[in-house]
């Protein structure tokens, strides 16, 4: 009888598994998805530029996560893209590129995504790879807020609070 629950279990067991298995814990995992990506897969890409920036899966490598960004960010992948342009920001994997950053961020803003707008925002209001701004930088600073991204309601509203301070 004990056999009989044990079955379903197992079974159940084994068919989950792949959906809770972090990425890039098997070898035949990673391989799979690096040959696809080496193919040009910009989803896989992205994520092999995820892990090895952040150090899952594999060892953490700030030379091949700019690498495999850049791939899926020139196929359009806004996150990638707000990626590479984190990487421009802080110099990491990349010489720290202000004007490089915008490039980035500006491409994926443009489709809609919150953090790059917010960055775009930051870039503009502190005149980095950009001349500084502070109409555009409130305007990319709406444009996040408006999607419910609280760092940008924050800017915001401290905007709000102290306009003197803002030029």
């Amino acid at each position: 009888m004990r056999h009989c629950l044990l079955i379903p279990f197992v079974f159940v067991t084994l068919l989950l598994i792949p959906y809770y298995m972090p990425l890039g814990w098997g070898d035949a995992q990673f391989d799979a998805m690096r040959i696809k990506a080496e193919q040009g897969n910009a989803n896989d890409q992205y994520n092999l530029g995820v892990m090895y920036g952040k150090g899952k899966g594999v060892a953490q490598d700030y030379g091949e996560a700019p690498k495999w960004f850049r791939k899926a960010a020139e196929q359009g992948v806004p996150q990638a893209q707000y990626a590479l342009g984190s990487m421009y920001t802080e110099g990491q994997g990349v010489a720290q590129d202000y004007t490089e950053a915008v490039r980035w961020f500006s491409k994926a803003a443009e489709q809609g995504n919150v953090r790059a707008q917010f960055r775009m925002g930051w870039m503009y209001e502190r005149g980095q790879g950009v001349s500084q701004n502070h109409a555009e930088a409130v305007q990319w600073l709406r444009k996040s807020a408006a999607q419910g991204y609280q760092p940008a309601q924050k800017e915001l509203a401290n905007d709000q609070t102290h306009p003197a301070d803002t030029p």
